[in-house]
């Protein structure tokens, strides 16, 4: 597997990716391309975006934001291809991420990870992630 940044080129496939997959199960998103390309590209703008690329194509995404504090970054959105995933991808993408941002003197990654049957808490608690209990996430449907 290959990671590199994301081009602007890459936007309509990232997008892709994103809407296909957030439409699965336990997240069940309804998006359009449209939507999801604009989102993205404003992503794009305001973030760095990395690509997974194997078998030459795009297979996954990464969206991480520099925070105020210059020690910590947040990871916005980490998507792989379900054909692709249970193959350790998802492990080699975050430990990549994770050494470079390291290098650069960041000690603190931020996320949030769907707790639901099939959702990516799992995934990240087996990469040493823990529930932050100073912030807890609300909701209020009328």
């Amino acid at each position: 597997m290959i990671i590199r940044k994301a081009t602007k080129k890459d936007l309509k496939e990232i997008a892709e990716i994103f809407r296909i997959e957030s439409t699965k199960p336990p997240y069940n998103k309804k998006r359009t391309l449209q939507g999801t390309l604009r989102q993205i590209k404003e992503d794009f703008e305001n973030s760095s975006i990395y690509v997974a690329i194997e078998d030459n194509k795009i297979i996954g995404f990464i969206i991480v934001r520099r925070d105020s504090d210059k020690n910590k970054i947040w990871i916005n959105e980490l998507w792989i291809l379900k054909e692709y995933q249970g193959r350790g991808l998802g492990k080699m993408f975050m430990n990549k991420i994770e050494f470079k941002y390291s290098k650069k003197g960041i000690r603190i990654f931020e996320l949030v990870a769907n707790t639901q049957k099939g959702g990516a808490e799992g995934f990240y608690k087996k990469l040493g992630y823990k529930i932050d209990k100073s912030m807890v996430f609300m909701k209020k449907i009328k």
